[in-house]
């Protein structure tokens, strides 16, 4: 394979450009575990949060505990009744948009926990192809490098040839043109 000059400086600037991506590769490769394993536990914490908000159920108890009181004064058994309704209606209320939000927050929280999940797994993925492309690099270097001394010999100016092809025979001229066949 034979490749110009001009050719193999282009593949050498590319496979340098490569060499230093793959270099600074480790370091982005950790920066985007750290990253990626930190929103996973934001998202566990989120999740943990609301999970425990909606299971607190003992606050609600002793809300509604509180509105009932010691039970009616004599005499005003129903308005008393209708007053503890509309309390507890309200603490009702309040407990399922806590419930709601809560609903909510573990949602947001799965979602974070499995986006970071799957980022760590793809960025171990990606560790080995990117140890597979140094590996073609330091390849292709070499390779490189054997056609750049192979075309060192082949770019120096003929030196051994007379200055005037009158001087030549016409079998010298016919083998040189002919590609070296006799």
């Amino acid at each position: 394979m034979e490749l110009t000059k001009s050719e193999i400086e282009i593949a050498d600037r590319y496979i340098s450009k490569r060499e230093r991506q793959l270099a600074q590769w480790p370091h982005r490769r950790w920066l985007i575990l750290v990253i990626f394993s930190v929103g996973m536990l934001l998202g566990y914490r989120n999740h943990s949060d609301g999970m425990r908000s909606i299971n607190d159920d003992k606050a609600t108890d002793l809300e509604v505990s509180r509105a009932l009181g010691d039970g009616p004064p004599p005499g005003l058994e129903r308005r008393w009744a209708v007053g503890a309704m509309l309390k507890i209606s309200k603490i009702l209320e309040l407990r399922h948009q806590v419930v709601t939000y809560s609903l909510m927050q573990v949602d947001v929280g799965v979602m974070q926990f499995l986006a970071g999940a799957i980022m760590v797994c793809l960025a171990i993925l990606r560790w080995n192809t990117g140890e597979r492309d140094a590996l073609i690099c330091k390849l292709l270097r070499g390779k490189l490098q054997e056609l750049e001394q192979d075309a060192a010999p082949n770019s120096r100016p003929p030196s051994q040839l007379p200055a005037s092809p009158e001087v030549q025979s016409s079998d010298s001229r016919r083998t040189t043109s002919s590609g070296g066949c006799g």
